[in-house]
């Protein structure tokens, strides 16, 4: 699910746990409504647990294919960028809401240039 393989298996799961921690920590750092931090401290758990499970370098059970990861990938992003709007607190938490949207972005052209054939799994995926 990616454009160009440029970003090898091991770096994508270096911006995974960085984007995970840096969700969490920024939420509960600038505060703001419930909604509002709830959606960085949830995102940003789903994604930590999604890398811990994911089978590629970084991940630590390895039961999570890769390619599904990506799917993973996509879906969070959204989220990221829809939440604010979808839960009411893109007016009263603009700086929390500009952050989301920018991980969104971030984390779609992540994936979009994540090689993600990098695995040993990952070998046997027709290129």
């Amino acid at each position: 699910m990616s454009i160009l393989r440029l970003l090898p298996a091991r770096v994508h799961g270096m911006a995974d746990y960085g984007s995970a921690f840096a969700l969490i920590v920024v939420a509960l750092v600038v505060g703001g409504s419930g909604r509002a931090v709830g959606t960085g401290v949830v995102l940003g758990a789903v994604l930590l647990v999604v890398s811990i499970f994911t089978d590629y370098p970084l991940g630590l059970v390895k039961v999570i294919p890769f390619v599904v990861h990506s799917a993973g990938d996509y879906v969070g992003a959204a989220g990221l960028i829809a939440a604010p709007f979808v839960l009411g607190f893109n007016d009263t938490d603009g700086g929390l809401t500009a952050f989301y949207v920018v991980m969104g972005v971030a984390l779609v052209a992540v994936s979009l240039v994540t090689d993600y054939g990098d695995t040993p799994r990952g070998q046997s995926i027709a290129r």
